[in-house]
């Protein structure tokens, strides 16, 4: 994998010499890991998320030339709702210390008696999305955390476009209508946080295809919300041979709409390692940025797999914070 990484970047230089020598701005880096779980003794259990996700809030955790370069830290609402005052308090300290933002990822669609529960997206019946949003919300606020930014959880994808018999499938206008008034909802909290979209790019399930349904549901949001997401993040289906090319019509099609493109690096659910998954993340950013010229406004680093199982250290080459390290060598190289 670092001998592939080695030579595309080689190619890129050259590239990048013959035509002047020009660069783009470094795409900033979100880093969204996700909480081990838990057994009821309080150990770690095979379920997927990273066990030393805490001890990234540590004062000198072992990852601080990442850190440095870490603009956003994506949190899940779950970990606010079910973390303990210390360990919260202790994050949120660390974060402000370091000035960092929060992204949060997030449903913003409420489920019905007769649809919705048990599909990703939805908050279930029975619950209160109003309820428990302003919850979570309210709990950062009180600590004095920065949330930036919010990603509504493929609302499109899930509320309307999936084939999963639980979900609404909610017309495209229900869809936005939803959407926008969880935004306001957000900014009732907090005034200034950027309410973006999320949706996964799975060329078979979008009539008529992926880029126009896309293209059609942000243009009604717009339509309807009075103004348009402020950015929008590819979840790609990275089993397509051709998500590239796709993701650079996508990130075009994005740009040319005024919101601002983010890409998703992560590894498969399959992964049976934490070096495979790290490997992964690492083929597919070289091979985006690299071989195919992306120029992402910012990339996310996210897991909500079986791996990785350690963001640290980022010294050892098969953890999370490697990755990122691996990445910031990438684009340093990328831009000279």
């Amino acid at each position: 994998m670092r001998n592939i990484l080695a030579a595309t970047i080689a190619l890129l230089l050259t590239c990048t010499s013959a035509a002047g020598g020009q660069t783009s701005p470094q795409p900033a880096l979100w880093f969204h890991p996700e909480p081990s779980r838990f057994d009821l003794a309080g150990q770690p259990t095979d379920d997927g998320g990273s066990w030393d996700f805490a001890k990234l809030f540590r004062p000198n955790a072992p990852w601080q030339r990442a850190l440095s370069s870490t603009s956003v830290i994506g949190i899940y609402p779950v970990w606010v709702l079910q973390a303990t005052p210390l360990k919260l308090e202790q994050a949120i300290a660390f974060l402000n210390s370091r000035g960092l933002g929060i992204e949060l990822e997030t449903p913003a669609l409420q489920a019905t008696s007769t649809c919705g529960t048990g599909v990703e997206g939805y908050i279930p019946y029975g619950a209160s999305l109003q309820t428990i949003t302003l919850t979570y919300l309210n709990r950062l606020k009180s600590l004095g955390a920065n949330v930036a930014f919010v990603k509504v959880d493929e609302p499109y994808f899930f509320g309307s476009v999936t084939p999963d018999p639980r979900s609404c499938h909610s017309t495209v206008e229900q869809i936005a209508t939803q959407v926008s008034q969880f935004t306001a909802l957000v900014h009732s909290v907090y005034p200034n946080a950027q309410v973006g979209d999320v949706e996964p790019i799975i060329t078979s399930l979008y009539a008529p295809d992926v880029e126009h349904a896309i293209a059609r549901w942000h243009a009604t949001y717009q339509q309807v919300n009075g103004s348009p997401f402020p950015f929008f993040v590819a979840d790609l289906d990275f089993g397509n041979p051709g998500w590239p090319t796709l993701a650079r019509r996508m990130e075009y099609d994005t740009k040319q709409s005024g919101m601002r493109f983010g890409i998703i690096y992560i590894g498969d659910y399959q992964d049976t390692s934490d070096a495979e998954w790290v490997g992964k993340v690492e083929a597919r950013f070289t091979a985006y940025q690299g071989r195919f010229g992306g120029r992402p406004d910012f990339v996310l680093f996210q897991s909500w797999e079986q791996h990785p199982r350690y963001c640290l250290p980022e010294t050892n080459p098969a953890t999370f914070t490697a990755a990122l390290d691996a990445y910031l060598n990438f684009v340093s190289l990328l831009r000279r």
